[in-house]
């Protein structure tokens, strides 16, 4: 290791929030649907972190460790690293490949954590790859350029889940802030959008069921069935992309009503997207929330589990209303919305 290099490097970035539009960004859908076609998010600070530090010159060690899940392996060099990865690796393979694709020449310990439920819905995995690759390119030296860090995550989640990603969940990480990210041939154009974020944290409640979902099978079932032209998913994928681009535009006018109406609009078409998608859990959720006051839910991610997202009347939360949040079995999760994205602090 360069002594004009760092030696030890820790970085931080949110999780995400999908408003509308999950799904839709998954190659090719995009491209087939009528344009814009966009996804609606927001960064939640349940953040996701990683230290990555040289070893002493000379060594080419290389230990990864996963404090939340209490994991660890090591490997002598690189080259173990990689026959490792040939024979799949376990549990950690995505983290093993991270580092394989972009860290520095000579060994080191990686060390990360996450702070979001794991099969969430709330992107935490894509979260934590974007927190270790920009540990890993700091520590390099290497310019944390935002496309391409996304680029480079997205197809190193999509060799470990052996199945199709889309580009959404890497932004909020990065960037930070609600986002609409819109998929044109030849690229994404990504538009900061000028919500308050205290404002619209105040209107959301978010409930993990205790459930991990799938992501992977969830979207390719979604996927293989709008390609087959099942005439459900695909009349339910246009009317979100309809309901998304209704909430980027009543968010980008400041009416923050009409777009929450619109998000829980996108919440009930989701339910008809796919087999799976939905639960009898969450389905009795929809429903007690509603009756005690709540506008409606949304689930998280690709469903069939994970975080489900209820939207709030505006005003006071009523008793019954928050009776109705406490569930037993689930866990009512924090909803701290950040305008921070990606950020990496050299420790010496």
């Amino acid at each position: 290791m360069s002594p004009s290099l760092p030696q030890r490097v820790e970085a931080r970035a949110p999780v995400r929030l999908d408003l509308a539009g999950g799904t839709l960004d998954i190659w090719p859908l995009y491209l087939t649907l009528p344009p814009p076609a966009l996804t609606v998010n927001v960064a939640l600070d349940l953040p996701a972190t990683a230290s990555a530090e040289a070893a002493p010159a000379g060594s080419n060690a290389i230990r990864i460790v996963s404090r939340d899940r209490g994991l660890e392996a090591s490997f002598s060099d690189r080259a173990e690293l990689r026959r490792a990865l040939a024979r799949g690796v376990g549990p950690l393979k995505l983290l093993a490949r991270a580092v394989e694709a972009a860290a520095p020449p000579g060994g080191l310990t990686l060390t990360t954590e996450a702070h979001s439920p794991v099969g969430g819905g709330l992107g935490g995995s894509s979260s934590l790859l974007i927190t270790v690759l920009g540990a890993l390119f700091e520590l390099g030296g290497r310019e944390r350029e935002p496309h391409a860090l996304r680029a480079l995550a997205q197809d190193l989640e999509a060799w470990a889940l052996r199945g199709p990603t889309g580009y959404q969940d890497y932004y909020p990480p990065l960037l930070g802030g609600c986002l609409a990210i819109e998929g044109r041939p030849g690229g994404l154009v990504v538009e900061p959008l000028p919500v308050d974020l205290e404002q619209l944290g105040r209107r959301l409640r978010l409930i993990y069921t205790g459930a991990p979902h799938d992501s992977g099978l969830t979207n390719w079932g979604t996927l293989r069935a709008y390609l087959d032209g099942e005439e459900p998913t695909v009349r339910a994928l246009h009317a979100i992309a309809d309901c998304a681009r209704d909430v980027r535009d009543l968010l980008a006018k400041g009416d923050l009503d009409g777009a929450l109406r619109a998000v829980v609009d996108e919440g009930s078409v989701r339910l008809k997207l796919a087999p799976g998608v939905s639960t009898p859990e969450i389905e009795a959720l929809d429903q007690d929330v509603r009756a005690a006051g709540a506008w409606g839910t949304k689930i998280c991610g690709a469903g069939g589990g994970g975080c489900v997202l209820v939207i709030l009347p505006p005003g006071p939360v009523s008793a019954d209303l928050e009776r109705s949040l406490a569930r037993p079995g689930s866990t009512l999760l924090p909803v701290r919305l950040t305008g921070q994205g990606l950020t990496c602090r050299v420790l010496s």
